[in-house]
């Protein structure tokens, strides 16, 4: 069902709210309205209505802010644009109806509506942190909206602490599991083209014999491949406190299913504000490339038995970066002393994580490994003395 968008909370706050929060309320019974990962719609706890998330857009005039990290526009062969990014500036609206807490113990940053009780940081997990006013930051281009449920993520880490039996049984405490939060996490996303030349070396290896000698033959080739590759959408975490390698380890990210950044989607979620810059994390993203074009180049070459690269000259004709928001379930949690960490890509469910080690449990496995093992020996050694 899609109504009018509701009228947003004055700016007094109401009876019993800050100044400055704005709320959108559901239309038929008052309740708040949160996105639901199942639908892909807004709905309200309350009374059950799902609306679309287009209604609560805001539509007032778009402010004038700077737009950090803002690259020029192509200049050579471009990747295909994807429709409705375009980059735009915060309206008073957002801003009045966003909140950015600061983590006092580890300084990580995030981004919720003004009425979310965010009480525990999703990277850290401590216990409390400070709501101050957004600003100075770029507004995204696109969100890629949550699909997978808390439940699925609940029960996904279930089953994965559940096969660990060298795990403290400790960490395998359901409550553990209870403090798993959804995360926007800021992404810079590449669309970059290199022009790239490499020459190869190559070598053949023949060997044969006859009656009275070994015989080895060795051609040597001179290889070349150049041409231009175009690479779209290269994510890169923007988030210091969020570790590139696990939020790699969880990709790919379903970009066709994201939509232009709509505030809507942050209901009922936590978000990330950007804390590097995309020319800080444009090195990550170029390595990435680089890799993949040498691979891809390198695999085009005819099967030798060695190829070794002599020359490369590999350059970037062309760039365009996005500010996306894109989901990320996340369970930090500290276990005497050391903090592990666990995500689960919100779209696909693709999970990692660490798990500590029980030196107890371990000895006991090796144990039992070892008196399996001593069965197993005794066992074939009588069998052997019965034959004899």
């Amino acid at each position: 069902m899609d109504v009018a968008p509701p009228a947003p909370v004055p700016a007094d706050g109401g009876a019993g709210r800050p100044a400055g929060t704005v709320e959108y309320k559901c239309p038929n019974c008052g309740g708040v309205v949160a996105f639901d990962a199942v639908s892909g719609r807004m709905r309200c706890a309350y009374c059950g209505a799902d609306f679309d998330p287009a209604t609560f857009q805001n539509t007032a005039a778009v402010a004038v802010q700077p737009q950090p990290d803002a690259l020029p526009p192509w200049d050579g062969a471009a990747p295909a644009g994807a429709d409705g990014w375009e980059g735009q500036a915060w309206t008073d609206e957002e801003l009045a109806q966003l909140r950015q807490y600061t983590c006092p113990s580890c300084g990580g940053q995030l981004v919720t509506e003004a009425n979310t009780a965010a009480t525990h940081c999703p990277f850290c997990d401590s216990p409390t942190i400070l709501p101050v006013r957004l600003t100075g930051v770029r507004r995204p281009d696109a969100v890629l909206p949550f699909k997978v449920t808390k439940a699925e993520v609940t029960e996904a880490l279930r089953a994965h602490l559940k096969g660990k039996r060298l795990a403290p049984k400790l960490f395998l405490a359901e409550s553990r599991i209870d403090a798993v939060l959804g995360v926007y996490v800021p992404f810079w996303l590449f669309d970059t083209a290199l022009a790239a030349d490499i020459a190869f070396e190559g070598k053949q290896i023949t060997s044969w014999s006859d009656s009275r000698n070994q015989y080895t033959r060795t051609d040597t080739y001179a290889v070349r491949r150049a041409g231009q590759v175009v690479y779209e959408r290269v994510p890169v975490d923007a988030a210091t406190k969020i570790d590139n390698d696990y939020t790699e380890a969880i990709e790919p990210f379903d970009y066709s299913a994201a939509v232009p950044y709509q505030p809507g989607y942050l209901l009922g979620y936590l978000a990330q504000t950007y804390d590097d810059t995309a020319e800080a994390c444009r090195p990550r993203a170029r390595q990435r490339m680089v890799a993949a074009l040498r691979q891809s180049f390198a695999a085009s070459v005819r099967p030798y038995n060695s190829l070794q690269t002599r020359h490369e000259q590999i350059q970037v004709t062309a760039e365009q970066v996005h500010y996306a928001l894109l989901p990320v379930w996340l369970l930090n949690t500290v276990y005497r002393g050391q903090t592990y960490s666990f995500a689960m890509n919100g779209r696909s469910g693709r999970f990692v994580g660490q798990l500590p080690m029980s030196w107890s449990r371990f000895w006991g496995w090796l144990s039992g490994l070892f008196v399996a093992v001593g069965a197993i020996a005794g066992g074939l050694a009588y069998l052997a003395l019965r034959l004899l």
